[in-house]
């Protein structure tokens, strides 16, 4: 039955922030944007068995982590607790509300895609379904539909997909329809992009508000407690 159907050659789809094409063709990633790393807890780390050698290492990064951080939040006036987790807050709605639009637009591309196909699929088979039609004897009627029932399968499958996707008995041009999908596919590749971006500022500010949790949490009380517990 598949056989039966015309093979088409897929449009091309893409993220334009995934992937970055070489002059050879190849794909090259993108790094991410942020530069701000996790400050590790070094004591968590040496509780796993971490030698003393790693937790040197873990102090530099960490001094390093928090230089940049500190930088960061001082220059946006983030270095208050509250107007730091009004900005995580903020950023996690922008970034829903992309992913929302991304979802949007995806979903247009692939039903957009499936009519194609379906239309395909349907002006493929109507020559086999008119020809069914002219032959007068029930007779020749059931041999010439068993030697072309594949085709009878694809186009009753194509109706029914046309149908549900609200498409008109008078079929668009293909031309047109094409168009209307690469059209698409550029709208939902800008929405990725815009979702991306958004996404990035998310787990950014997310890193910047653990590592200040993790310089500014106070030490002092667990030292009382265990003077206390010694006491």
């Amino acid at each position: 039955a598949y056989r039966a159907a015309e093979q088409t050659v897929p449009i091309p789809e893409y993220h334009t922030t995934e992937t970055n094409r070489t002059g050879r063709g190849k794909t090259q990633k993108i790094t991410p944007t942020s530069t701000i790393q996790k400050m590790v807890d070094r004591s968590a780390k040496r509780a796993e068995g971490k030698g003393i050698g790693y937790d040197r290492w873990a102090s530099m990064h960490n001094l390093k982590a928090w230089s940049k951080t500190f930088m960061y939040l001082q220059e946006h006036d983030l270095l208050s607790p509250d107007k730091l987790s009004a900005a995580v807050d903020a950023a996690g709605t922008e970034a829903r509300d992309a992913r929302s639009r991304y979802d949007a637009a995806a979903a247009k591309v692939t039903d957009k895609k499936a009519m194609l196909k379906a239309m395909d699929n349907y002006r493929n088979t109507d020559p086999v379904i008119k020809e069914y039609r002219m032959i007068r004897k029930e007779k020749d009627k059931q041999k010439f539909y068993a030697a072309h029932e594949a085709d009878f399968i694809i186009n009753d499958a194509a109706k029914h997909q046309l149908d549900k996707l609200g498409v008109p008995k008078q079929l668009p041009k293909r031309k047109d329809v094409v168009a209307e999908i690469q059209s698409l596919i550029s709208e939902k590749n800008e929405c990725y992009n815009d979702y991306r971006e958004k996404s990035d500022r998310l787990h950014e500010l997310m890193t910047m508000q653990r590592n200040y949790q993790m310089a500014i949490q106070p030490q002092q009380p667990k030292h009382r407690r265990k003077h206390e517990t010694e006491l």
